[in-house]
């Protein structure tokens, strides 16, 4: 009735030739049924997946609009995956998302070609966006045949798309009012339970060398280069020492606090410890035989008869032959001993010869 009445007043004001035509051009205003436009072919891959999944949507066999008298109809696409968070672009969209993707000056174009739209459901796991021409672009960002359309970049990486199946329609509706609009198909999607976040990598910062070096699973220059490699100064590797006790005064020994003296000493002890068993043996070889060597006149002494030997002979074998004028002076000493006896062992027998 409104629109009748205006078509009326502005017929006054024209004149009688031009009250014939208004109200058949009002009438046809008013009666433009959206329902009547054809609907086009929707598919979507995959129908289903948890956050952050990858969704593309294609648009194809859309109908030629460039014959509709104005108000001129749209084809808009809803997405509802920010409804749960209460973000959305448009509040004309219902508290969803709203898109145009096919405009009745796109028909007169006769650009009536397929639409591609990608996007990727919200999830933790998803990348951080990245900073490009001006803008954060993320993965979640709303594609149509290359264009972003809508960006997400501040929820892209931050929620996970809860579970459950959303619709997403393609609406017909009056470029001057959205709210005259006709559902001309719907798909949907289901979002399955995602699995968990996964933490980042936790960067290298030399406590796995330290505990290395601790182990002696390393040695000093594999632990030095390692932590030069992460970028440690000879201070930093010093206190390292200090705290796992490598430092030389901590080990029991002395000497420079310095880190390349600290090392080489290091590595020199781990060299010592290293090497083959087999020389203590050799070792122990040795001095075994040395003994044996020094004790086998003595032992042979005994085995043989005492009586064939003087006591000259058995004071120079019970005694070593060192070259110190103490030790001549002692063998003087019992060598002249030794003739005394003899002597009187002579005078003896004389004596008894005679009685």
């Amino acid at each position: 009735m409104d629109l009748i009445f205006v078509c009326l007043r502005r017929s006054t004001l024209l004149g009688l030739s031009v009250l014939i035509v208004i109200p058949f051009y009002c009438s046809a205003w008013a009666t433009t049924d959206l329902s009547t436009l054809s609907s086009p072919d929707v598919t979507i891959t995959p129908s289903s997946g948890p956050p952050g999944t990858m969704i593309t949507i294609t648009v194809s066999h859309l109908p030629d609009t460039s014959k509709e008298t104005y108000p001129y109809p749209d084809l808009y696409i809803y997405l509802p995956f920010s409804q749960p968070f209460g973000v959305t672009v448009q509040s004309h969209c219902g508290g969803e998302d709203c898109f145009p993707i096919y405009t009745h000056d796109d028909a007169l174009k006769q650009n009536f070609g397929n639409r591609t739209i990608t996007f990727s459901l919200f999830s933790t796991n998803n990348p951080n966006p990245i900073f490009l021409n001006g803008y954060e672009n993320s993965v979640c960002d709303v594609v149509l045949n290359g264009k972003t359309v809508q960006r997400y970049s501040t929820l892209c990486n931050t929620k996970d798309e809860p579970t459950g199946t959303y619709q997403i329609k393609f609406v017909w509706s009056l470029e001057t009012n959205l709210e005259q609009s006709y559902t001309a198909k719907t798909v949907q999607f289901t979002v399955t339970p995602g699995s968990p976040s996964i933490p980042p990598p936790v960067a290298e910062n030399g406590n796995i060398v330290i505990k290395e070096y601790q182990n002696g699973t390393i040695t000093g220059t594999e632990f030095e280069n390692k932590l030069r490699a992460l970028g440690w100064n000879d201070e930093q590797i010093r206190q390292a020492l200090a705290v796992i006790g490598k430092l030389p005064h901590q080990m029991g020994g002395s000497g420079p606090d310095h880190t390349s003296d600290v090392l080489q000493q290091m590595n020199i002890s781990q060299n010592n410890i290293e090497k083959p068993s087999s020389m203590m043996i050799e070792n122990n070889t040795a001095s075994s035989e040395s003994t044996i060597v020094q004790t086998n006149p003595l032992v042979n002494s005994h085995e043989q008869n005492s009586s064939s030997y003087t006591p000259q002979q058995i004071i120079s074998q019970s005694i070593p032959e060192y070259s110190s004028a103490w030790n001549n002076v002692a063998i003087a000493i019992a060598v002249g001993t030794a003739g005394v006896v003899g002597g009187i062992v002579f005078v003896v027998k004389k004596t008894r010869k005679y009685t």
